[in-house]
């Protein structure tokens, strides 16, 4: 299992590790770090992974109760790239029952993450920093204004922000900081997790 988040970032984000070689896609850090951290954390298999082109679902890692859908992760590596449904339903629409629980972005300074709400706020003002008169209107084609996950930081606190680390005692702080944080979410939302386990 990849260790820490940084350590993802250190061997398939940051250029100077990659040889040339293209940074491999957000379905690629779900199933490498995100899905083994979650079942270590709540012992709960995702009831879809990664569900691209599958209509009703919310996130790229997603757990149903009841049938229903009930706690939904959508991830971005490197860029926020939203296509037309996904801004249309996640950015413009006020409805957040149609929208993704947690945003976690992983950017080359590190990873983010928030409510769905924190992030659509944070995203909504950063393109806003460059077109102050830009308005979140439905799209009929295209995408939605692209950001590198790294543009959102000064737009996320310190609660919702964690920075890449170089050195391995930093990188297994911030490493328990982001899990502490993820567990928190999972529990306050989800009926099949209890209290918080042992991270250590």
């Amino acid at each position: 299992m990849i260790p820490t988040y940084s350590d993802y970032i250190s061997r398939f984000v940051r250029p100077s590790d990659l040889c040339g070689r293209p940074t491999p896609g957000e379905h690629h850090f779900v199933s490498a770090y995100l899905v083994p951290k979650l079942f270590s954390l709540n012992g709960v298999v995702p009831d879809y992974i990664n569900p691209d082109g599958t209509k009703g679902i919310l996130g790229d890692v997603v757990y149903y109760h009841n049938h229903k859908h009930h706690f939904g992760i959508e991830a971005k590596l490197g860029v926020v790239r939203l296509t037309k449904r996904e801004f249309n339903e996640w950015i413009v629409n006020d409805d957040s029952s149609h929208w993704p629980n947690l945003f976690i972005g992983v950017g080359h300074a590190g990873i983010a993450l928030s409510t769905w709400g924190r992030f659509r706020e944070a995203y909504v003002a950063s393109v806003r920093s460059k077109n102050a008169d830009w308005l979140a209107v439905e799209l009929a084609d295209g995408y939605g204004p692209m950001k590198n996950v790294d543009q959102l930081i000064p737009f996320f606190d310190g609660s919702t922000w964690f920075p890449w680390q170089q050195d391995v005692k930093a990188s297994n702080f911030y490493e328990q900081a982001f899990l502490e944080s993820l567990h928190r979410h999972l529990a306050a939302n989800h009926p099949l997790i209890s209290d918080p386990i042992n991270l250590g």
